[in-house]
């Protein structure tokens, strides 16, 4: 049996000071999938968005459109 966890998307329950710059997550960090082929970050989040795809242990798994 294997337990998967996942942080928390949502606000953080500290505050946050007024000096630290708000960044993205990750910009421009391309996808890898289970079996280690690199898909490029447009297509990865657009397989996301249109729910062909999932992340799973941060890895991309599911279908998108080939470039």
């Amino acid at each position: 049996m294997y337990l998967l966890v996942y942080p928390s998307m949502g606000s953080s329950r500290r505050a946050k000071s007024a000096s630290q710059a708000t960044r993205p997550i990750s910009v421009g960090i391309d996808f890898v999938t289970p079996d280690g082929m690199v898909v490029p970050r447009a297509l990865g989040e657009a397989a996301l968005l249109g729910r062909t795809a999932v992340l799973v242990g941060g890895l991309l798994v599911g279908v998108w459109p080939q470039s």
